[in-house]
């Protein structure tokens, strides 16, 4: 299925496609403090106008199934009209369905506002409903209360606490998987 459905609207947020215009936009909300261990693993570009263009360029007009590795949308607040992160995911074929892994970031500034929670649900009814993944997983550290908190707020159960799994600068750390499945989605969307 193509992604012509993208942008995904909500009340307060466009959740869409990269453009030239969001580089400042994305060098902001990207900006953080060096012992920020979770904003460091989750921005991929080099904080330069040339870094974000260059990483988000592809995400302009990937089809869903290219996105073997990762395709990012934008979360744009209508009332600000700024971007004030992404979330996005990846797709794994498997037996002919879909499934990947979803994931996202905020800027500190705009931080418990209920964004994340409102972009995240756009993508999951998006992935679910329009492109039909059978299941969709997150992963995060355990001091990454906030992260985990949300994945528990959208249904998404812990499948696995995996020990010291992941190497960064500071040495191996757990982290957390969680997983929801497009039943499962369907039936908090009824309730």
């Amino acid at each position: 299925m193509k992604t012509a459905s993208l942008p995904l609207e909500t009340d307060r947020l466009i959740v869409r496609r990269y453009e030239e215009r969001d580089v400042a936009d994305i060098l902001d909300y990207s900006r953080h403090a060096p012992s920020d261990e979770h904003r460091r693993r989750n921005v991929d570009w080099e904080l330069s106008k040339k870094g974000v263009a260059s990483w988000w360029e592809p995400m302009k007009t990937m089809e869903v199934d290219e996105a073997k590795s990762w395709l990012g949308l934008l979360i744009e607040v209508k009332d600000l009209g700024r971007v004030v992160g992404n979330t996005g995911f990846n797709v794994k074929k498997v037996g002919g369905h879909r499934q990947g892994m979803i994931g996202w970031i905020i800027g500190e500034a705009f931080e418990g506002n209920g964004y994340m929670t409102e972009a995240v649900t756009a993508l999951l009814n998006y992935l679910f409903l329009t492109e039909e993944f059978h299941r969709t997983y997150a992963m995060t550290s355990p001091d990454n209360t906030r992260s985990w908190r949300l994945m528990e707020r959208l249904g998404m159960r812990r499948e696995a606490h995996f020990i010291k799994n992941c190497y960064h600068d500071d040495g191996w750390t757990d982290e957390y998987v969680y997983a929801i499945l497009a039943s499962e989605w369907r039936e908090r969307r009824e309730r």
